[in-house]
């Protein structure tokens, strides 16, 4: 009952975001013939980076997400942490306009982005705050597109080619380090309060709000405090993993 009651009246597979992501890979095809500077890994990557967004917010996994924090946060990993650098890594110096020399970029933007992202990030795993957002699915989804863009400044120096080839190793080094550092609190947030909280994760309670009387518990697929805690561990491993494939 607990998987019928979750799954019920939703689409396992979303079409209208399958439809969305394939006419992006359409529009980047044309890009791709249309400039020299495009190579197949360019392609490569933008296609793997809409297939990652397509796992993480058009598959099964985006409504199983709803009942265990755990396979949310590895949602919101994917579109982070694996998604953002292959986007960012898709796209080459372009030469659009002629006898014009490409802007001079800075690692400025990309460490207020990574600030901004930390605390973005951290807020939103408050339990407070989580359930002020799903209560306002616009200003939820408006929440995560935010920490989205942010993300693609933070992971700017090490797959944005105008940057990433410009930066000296000992600054790279310094900004994967404070990276790392960045999302700890977020994470270490979940770990501790697992082991310190008996309140059920915000993403089931805010469902559990909505269904008839007693259905609260047959959602709890896993123990609350392991998924809670397995939650904030993935969110580590993935994003170290990240780490060691573009720092």
């Amino acid at each position: 009952m607990n998987i019928q009651l979750l799954l019920e009246g939703q689409t396992l597979w979303s079409m209208p975001l399958l439809l969305f992501l394939s006419s992006l890979i359409i529009i980047y095809l044309y890009f791709y013939i249309q400039y020299r500077t495009f190579s197949s890994i360019h392609f490569q990557s933008f296609c793997l980076a809409m297939g990652v967004i397509y796992l993480a917010y058009g598959s099964p996994l985006a409504a199983i997400s709803y009942a265990l924090i755990s396979l949310h946060m590895v949602q919101m990993a994917l579109l982070y942490f694996v998604s953002a650098p292959l986007l960012l890594m898709s796209f080459p110096v372009l030469n659009v306009f002629k006898n014009r020399k490409p802007p001079k970029q800075s690692i400025s933007t990309s460490i207020i982005s990574l600030f901004l992202f930390a605390l973005c990030f951290f807020l939103y795993h408050l339990p407070s705050v989580m359930h002020s957002l799903m209560d306002h699915t616009a200003l939820h989804t408006g929440y995560i597109l935010l920490l989205f863009i942010l993300s693609l400044g933070m992971w700017a120096p090490f797959c944005w080619a105008p940057l990433a080839t410009t930066l000296k190793r000992a600054n790279l080094n310094r900004f994967a380090f404070w990276n790392s550092v960045g999302i700890m609190p977020a994470c270490f947030l979940l770990i501790i309060g697992a082991f310190f909280s008996h309140v059920h994760s915000p993403i089931v309670a805010h469902l559990a709000a909505q269904l008839p009387p007693g259905s609260e518990m047959s959602l709890m697929l896993l123990p609350p405090a392991f998924d809670q805690f397995l939650a904030g561990l993935l969110m580590i491993i993935i994003h170290k993993f990240s780490m060691m494939k573009w720092a």
